[in-house]
C-alpha cells in the first residue's frame, strides 16, 4: 500500500531530479523513494550528546571523591532550604 507525500523543493532541485532519474531510467517518485530509504536505514542517527556524555573524558578516573547522588543522602540535605 502506498501514499502520496508531497513536498516543496526549488526548481533547480526538481529538474535535477527529473534528469537524475531520467538518467536511471526510472522515474522521479522511484528515485526519492530509494533516497528516503537510504537516509532512514542510516543507523547513526543518535540522540544529541549530554554535556556530560561530551564532557565524561574530563572526570573519569579522577579521584574527586564526592558524594554519587546530594538529593538521596540526608546528610547533605539537613540545611537545605534554611
Amino acid at each position: 500500500m502506498t501514499e502520496t507525500l508531497s513536498i516543496k523543493v526549488p526548481v533547480a532541485t526538481k529538474a535535477r531530479l527529473r534528469a537524475v532519474a531520467q538518467h536511471r531510467q526510472t522515474s522521479p517518485s522511484a528515485l526519492l523513494r530509494e533516497a528516503i530509504d537510504v537516509v532512514l536505514a542510516d543507523n547513526s542517527i543518535r540522540r544529541k550528546a549530554s554535556l556530560y556524555d561530551q564532557s565524561r573524558d574530563l572526570f573519569t578516573g579522577k579521584k574527586y571523591g564526592g558524594p554519587r547522588d546530594l538529593s538521596t543522602n540526608p546528610r547533605h540535605m539537613k540545611d537545605f532550604g534554611k
